[in-house]
């Protein structure tokens, strides 16, 4: 079996009003998020934190003044995902960055969605996404997507102080998630326990240790 290389690209917080989350997770952090942007195709939009040098946060929201072009991406039509994020913030899945999408799609043991091009503003990527618009796993499994040159935006970002301590991957049958991370060379911050299924980011950040947690 070939290991692939790969690195996290970001983590994907889902909120119900991208305004008030954003003001929330600021609080909570006590570092201000940098302006994201929308997304036409799925009707949604975004505000970023950066991490870590090479990766970031999102949070992400249905935009009140866009028309989705198809069913949005990270489960946010499904019906579970729109009553979990009424009651707040919660983790919606994790975006893996891979060399070669096509062939990480291929060889990764699991269906991560159609290989879609997607942009915004002058930033212009490619990204898996099911055509019902839900989540491997529910989200334990990654998101695969691919940047030009392999720079993704966190670059652009104001350095933060928050960054991740470890993201956690709890499943009942932890080695089945094991086994495809494994093909995908995830990367150490990934810790897989074995549980009822939970995703969960570890953060460290000026007001202390936060735990963002999603019981699915």
């Amino acid at each position: 079996m070939e290991i692939m290389t790969s690195q996290i690209d970001h983590l994907v917080l889902g909120a119900e009003d991208l305004s008030s989350a954003t003001q929330a997770l600021e609080s909570d952090f006590g570092v201000p998020f940098d302006v994201g942007g929308a997304h036409p195709v799925m009707g949604t939009h975004n505000r970023l934190l950066r991490l870590q040098a090479d990766f970031y946060l999102e949070v992400i929201a249905a935009n009140p003044a866009g028309l989705t072009q198809r069913t949005m991406w990270f489960s946010m039509d499904d019906p579970k995902t729109k009553l979990r994020l009424s009651q707040g913030v919660h983790p919606l899945c994790w975006v893996l960055q891979v060399e070669d999408i096509h062939e990480a799609r291929k060889n990764s043991g699991y269906d991560p969605g159609e290989v879609i091009t997607m942009s915004r503003g002058d930033l212009e990527w490619q990204i898996t996404v099911p055509k019902d618009g839900g989540l491997a796993e529910g989200g334990l499994l990654p998101v695969l997507i691919q940047w030009p040159g392999g720079r993704n935006p966190a670059h652009r970002l104001t350095p933060s102080p928050v960054q991740l301590i470890h993201l956690e991957v709890t499943h009942p049958r932890p080695s089945s998630i094991e086994n495809i991370l494994q093909r995908l060379g995830a990367p150490p911050e990934v810790n897989i326990t074995q549980g009822n299924p939970e995703l969960c980011f570890h953060l460290n950040t000026p007001k202390g240790s936060v735990v963002l947690k999603s019981e699915l």
